[in-house]
Order: structure tokens, then sequence, then C-alpha cells
């Protein structure tokens, strides 16, 4: 979608700075992944009325090895909305058992942003929802609302 980091940039400024506002932001000037990293983008972004802003501990060893943790490409990924007919073609009990444990893992709020679309479904996270139904006797694939490419903030 974009050829580099600069384009990005161009293209997303609205974008960037909307999501700088309340967003885990990097000023680690060394890092050999700033220039296509999230975190790096939208530092500058960040609103001078902001008093305070949340940022990547520059000091922590894994930060200084190449290895952070927080890191977030600048390349949309392959997103899937919405658990509204994730159950409709699974018994009653296999459905409720996969939905409980759903609901106990990312917790009954989030849960429900997942179930109506408000927040995108990772790919880390359609194969935890695809191993828990397979845990619980369902063998088809998880069916979801949408299919998005989007940023994984």
């Amino acid at each position: 979608m974009y050829k580099n980091s600069k384009q990005m940039k161009q293209m997303d400024e609205q974008l960037l700075r909307e999501k700088a506002k309340q967003y885990l932001v990097c000023y680690y000037e060394p890092c050999t992944c700033k220039e296509h990293c999230l975190r790096w983008l939208a530092g500058p972004y960040v609103p001078e009325t902001n008093r305070v802003q949340t940022c990547v501990n520059v000091m922590n060893k894994d930060v200084r090895a190449g290895h952070c943790p927080f890191y977030r490409p600048d390349t949309p990924m392959l997103m899937r909305r919405g658990l509204r007919h994730l159950y409709d073609n699974m018994p009653r009990k296999v459905g409720t058992a996969i939905r409980m444990e759903l609901e106990t893992r990312y917790g009954h709020t989030t849960y429900y942003k997942y179930r109506n679309g408000k927040l995108p479904v990772t790919t880390e996270m359609q194969q935890h929802i695809a191993n828990v139904c397979r845990k619980h006797g369902w063998t088809e694939a998880p069916v979801y609302d949408a299919m998005t490419e989007e940023y994984d903030w």
C-alpha cells in the first residue's frame, strides 16, 4: 500500500495526529526500526497542549538491544471485525463455552467491543479464537463480520 514511511506520513498525517494524542510514542533516535515504526512516526504529532505523554522507555535493555516489544510496523495488516456471526452454526452448548472462554480472556467490555466490531481482531487474536473453537470441538473456520486492512496500533 505504502512504498515508504515518508509516503505513509504524508498520506496519513491526520491519522497520526489523532492517534498521537493518547498513544505510546517513541523518541529513541538510535533505533534501527524507527523509520517503519508507528510509535516513532506518531511522535512528532503529539499535540503541544499535552502536558504529559507516555513514551517508550529508551533506557530499557530490550529497546536498546533492538528487540523492542513495542514495535508496530507501518504496513497495514489484514484484520477482521465483528464476532456477531461466529456462533451462528454452532450448537448452543459449544457456542456458550467458546463465548465464556473468550469473555474470560478479554474481559466482558473488551469482548463486546470485538464482538460488535469496534475493535479489530488482530492476526494473533484470530489464531487464538480458532484454537479456542477447536478446543471446544468446533472444527470449522471462525466466521467474522468483515475483513479490513488497517494498522496494528
